[in-house]
């Protein structure tokens, strides 16, 4: 059984890195921000706006119940923790145009907490759909974009 779960972890780590990469590059040009490629002709799939937009509505409940965002294969690592992540008077402000489905009934979406008396975080959140509800299945904090941007030298 330990092997198993073990296995399972390993493949969520996977998952998480490779769709966190995907998220970095969508932020910072690297990748098309609305799910199409760029110069394919493509258009993006209908029901991925409307999925942003679910994914949006469930990440903003985050600020008033956290605990009922925490996915099943999740539970047994965050147990009672999920609402020191997102303390009682945070702003959650997801960012659906960062929404990065994975194909297979979840994906990838930038969301900002700003915590009283805390400066602003965002978050890769790893999301999957369990019986038509939208959970988080994992966060990984991503990089102040501001931090990295070079300031000019004074001449």
């Amino acid at each position: 059984m330990a092997l198993l779960r073990r296995g399972l972890l390993v493949g969520a780590v996977v998952v998480v890195v490779g769709l966190l990469v995907a998220v970095v590059l969508t932020r910072h040009g690297g990748g098309a921000a609305d799910g199409e490629s760029k110069g394919s002709g493509r258009t993006p799939r209908a029901d991925s706006h409307e999925q942003a937009q679910q994914v949006a509505g469930a990440l903003e409940r985050l600020s008033t119940d956290p605990s009922s965002l925490v996915a099943a294969g999740a539970r047994t690592e965050v147990g009672g923790r999920a609402a020191r992540g997102v303390p009682k008077g945070a702003k959650v402000t997801p960012e659906p145009a960062t929404w990065a489905p994975d194909g297979v009934g979840g994906g990838v979406m930038t969301v900002t907490v700003a915590s009283p008396g805390r400066p602003a975080v965002s978050y890769a959140a790893v999301m999957v759909n369990e019986n038509g509800a939208w959970k988080v299945l994992a966060t990984m904090k991503l990089p102040d974009a501001r931090a990295s941007v070079a300031t000019p030298a004074a001449s």
